[in-house]
């Protein structure tokens, strides 16, 4: 009968819909913020997890590329993970694009700032493994 499907949410109640905004967001985005206002290491760690993105801001760190430099110096990442990532990256405003004549990628202030810490965790877990 047609008293099946009532039980499912309009389009508008949905866990991506928020309804005081009336915008599209997802869980993380959620999450994120409120993050952000419960504990700054937890956001800060939540800026740079993910799929490949420490290792997106270190190959930047050591000089500007475009996705397919990124790519090859990744080789195991999938070039969609990458460009989420990328996309991710740019709005935490960490990596800015340009879009010269071919398109590239640059580190900003914070993501210039935040090099020096990937690699001191990077060394801290070395250690840890040696």
């Amino acid at each position: 009968s047609g008293d099946t499907y009532r039980s499912f949410p309009r389009m508008d109640q949905s866990d991506n819909f928020d309804t005081a905004r009336r915008t599209w967001s997802t869980i993380q985005e959620r999450n994120r913020g409120n993050l952000h206002g419960w504990c700054d290491l937890a956001a800060g760690l939540q800026t740079v997890s993910g799929q490949w993105k420490a290792s997106i801001l270190i190959v930047l760190s050591e000089k500007d590329s475009g996705l397919p430099d990124i790519q090859r110096r990744l080789e195991f990442a999938s070039r969609r993970v990458l460009v989420r990532a990328m996309r991710e990256l740019e709005k935490d405003g960490l990596v800015s694009r340009s879009a010269h004549v071919a398109t590239g990628y640059s580190l900003t202030r914070d993501g210039l700032a935040l090099v020096p810490i990937l690699r001191h965790l990077a060394d801290w877990n070395a250690a840890r493994a040696g």
